[in-house]
């Protein structure tokens, strides 16, 4: 098991956030991601990557490619 960061995104609601998840592999991480937030869009982290900053930094980025589509 690895802890791996995942983004998450689920419309209409607008719940939004990352958070680490305990997996053996991406596809787990994003199937619990899913039970809570079914249809959310989803994108995994490297479980490689752990440095907070950067980690807000790519969500930030990765919400604003979201709603510009």
């Amino acid at each position: 098991m690895s802890r791996i960061h995942v983004f998450y995104s689920a419309m209409p609601e607008m719940y939004s956030g990352f958070r680490p998840v305990e997996a053996a592999d991406g596809y787990d991480v994003e199937q619990v991601v899913q039970r809570e937030f079914p249809g959310a869009v989803t994108a995994t982290l490297s479980e490689r990557l752990t440095d907070k900053e950067q980690i807000r930094q790519l969500f930030a980025d990765w919400l604003d490619r979201i709603f510009r589509n």
